[in-house]
């Protein structure tokens, strides 16, 4: 923090394309609140902690049949989409979401797995082409808890 403070108190200069690579301020108005602090004698931390927040999304799934099994169409299975399943199973795994892939065998974006190896990975079944009649015939639990 002493380069910081000792580069504030100084009388500045115009700053160049390759000092502004080297400055640790994410921007010269932080830098410029820094210096107001410095010449005041004002302690302060820049960055020194992290605040995890999450953002509120919705999900209309493609097709929900009638034993409640959510039915999710993909052609492409995009890093986006790969997230968003992951955290609504963390965060609803009562929610039955399965996929059908127009090729299970295709690599998903952003990695060497396949459609087919990711669903493995994190637990969803999954089909390729059509869904198959076992997903239409099976009996699953209702909200009350009991068969359909």
């Amino acid at each position: 923090m002493k380069n910081k403070k000792q580069r504030c108190l100084k009388k500045k200069k115009p700053v160049t394309k390759k000092e502004k690579t080297k400055k640790t301020f994410r921007s010269l108005f932080e830098e410029s609140i820094a210096c107001n602090l410095t010449k005041r004698k004002v302690e302060y931390d820049y960055e020194s902690i992290d605040i995890s927040y999450t953002t509120i999304r919705k999900y209309k799934p493609d097709f929900i049949l009638s034993n409640g099994i959510i039915i999710e169409a993909k052609g492409y299975f995009r890093s986006a989409d790969q997230r968003k399943h992951k955290l609504i199973k963390e965060q609803h795994p009562d929610l039955d979401i399965r996929f059908v892939f127009q090729k299970a065998s295709a690599r998903v974006q952003g990695s060497q797995m396949t459609c087919a190896q990711w669903c493995d990975t994190y637990n969803f079944q999954y089909s390729e082409t059509y869904i198959p009649k076992n997903w239409i015939d099976e009996l699953t639990l209702t909200k009350k808890g009991t068969h359909d």
